[in-house]
């Protein structure tokens, strides 16, 4: 299942891009021919169903958070020992107009690369410099390895940037545009102008070895190399275009939110967020909660008012006269009771006659 679950995040990593994610349909379908290489003698609805089990999985679908937290402890600078609680996700789910997508995270991303805390730029840097070398002499098997790094570090810098157009999008509030993104979009421009240029020669290199073989597995290899590192330069591509539009796409969402209402907060999920937490309290810590949740569920109740006006008119009033005699008393109608027998002819025809 594990090796089922990294190609998992593997293909969705390489189908997302800066603009949209990967398809729920497609990624099921690459996975399903993962698992049926993994268990030929299998059915069709087995492997579908596998492959669907471990997307569920990744996403933490039935979780209200739809996340994983990890509990670990550090040694502190005093020498004391600390527990602290990281959570993550590895695959998310985003709507779209046609219904929702698939995107990777940074941690599932860092997951198949192997690294846990990695400037993502000097990393991408660095493994297209291995690229790069790796294909000058000629170790294409391990020059895949470091392309679909690089890829990977490609994508994880991309989302990078699209996390800080999409919190702006939500609420430009919530983003420093007055420092830190300028310099983060001044930098990305930097960074993508050398990695356009290094990736266009790692391309050229990779040509010049694919066309001047005469092995098909030499050749095989090579184009596969092409194919990931322009699929590099596609997604630099996108990101530049990207950072080039992101100032009027801050100006345009600044006076857009300038002008519409107060943001609605999240509605409460009462099972999950308030009743499960509720039942493992004591009864004595959980009646507070209850009671604020009910105060401001049913509503308020006020008490009636007397007035002057009803006070007179209800003082002024005629009493009501009793009657001496109740009204007439009806005869009470009985429906008849049919007579039962108590034998029927059968209990005769089966007497014991002495």
């Amino acid at each position: 299942m594990a090796e089922i679950a990294l190609h998992t995040i593997d293909q969705v990593t390489i189908a997302m891009d800066f603009d949209a994610g990967a398809e729920h349909a497609k990624v099921l379908e690459q996975v399903k021919h993962f698992v049926a290489a993994q268990a030929p003698d299998r059915d069709d609805a087995e492997h579908a169903a596998v492959a669907d089990w471990v997307l569920q999985r990744l996403i933490n679908v039935g979780t209200i958070e739809r996340g994983f937290s990890w509990h670990y402890g550090l040694v502190g600078d005093e020498g004391t020992y600390d527990r602290f609680e990281f959570d993550f996700k590895l695959l998310v789910e985003q709507s779209t107009p046609d219904g929702f997508s698939l995107r990777a995270t940074d941690e599932a991303i860092n997951v198949l690369v192997g690294a846990l805390d990695t400037d993502v730029e000097s990393a991408q840097i660095a493994a297209e410099v291995k690229l790069d070398n790796l294909i000058r002499r000629g170790r294409l098997a391990d020059a895949k390895l470091a392309a679909e790094q690089a890829r990977y570090r490609t994508v994880q810098y991309g989302e990078t940037l699209r996390r800080y157009l999409d919190a702006t999008r939500r609420d430009v509030r919530t983003v420093d545009w007055e420092r830190v993104v300028p310099d983060l979009l001044l930098d990305a421009l930097e960074h993508i102008e050398g990695r356009y240029s290094a990736e266009h020669a790692i391309l050229t290199n990779i040509t010049a070895a694919r066309d001047d073989s005469d092995d098909p597995r030499h050749k095989q290899r090579t184009a596969e190399l092409v194919e990931i590192v322009r699929d590099c330069i596609r997604r630099h591509m996108q990101l530049q275009k990207a950072v080039q539009e992101a100032g009027d796409q801050f100006r345009s969402e600044q006076d857009r939110q300038l002008f519409s209402g107060e943001p609605q907060r999240a509605a409460l999920h009462l099972h999950g967020q308030l009743l499960v937490p509720l039942l493992g309290l004591p009864v004595g810590k959980a009646l507070g909660p209850v009671y604020d949740f009910f105060r401001g569920a049913v509503g308020p109740a006020p008490p009636e008012v007397l007035t002057l006006p009803s006070l007179v008119e209800r003082l002024l009033q005629r009493p009501s006269e009793p009657e001496r005699f109740a009204g007439e008393v009806r005869d009470p109608q009985f429906d008849p009771v049919p007579e039962q027998e108590l034998f029927t002819p059968e209990h005769f025809r089966l007497r014991v006659v002495p």
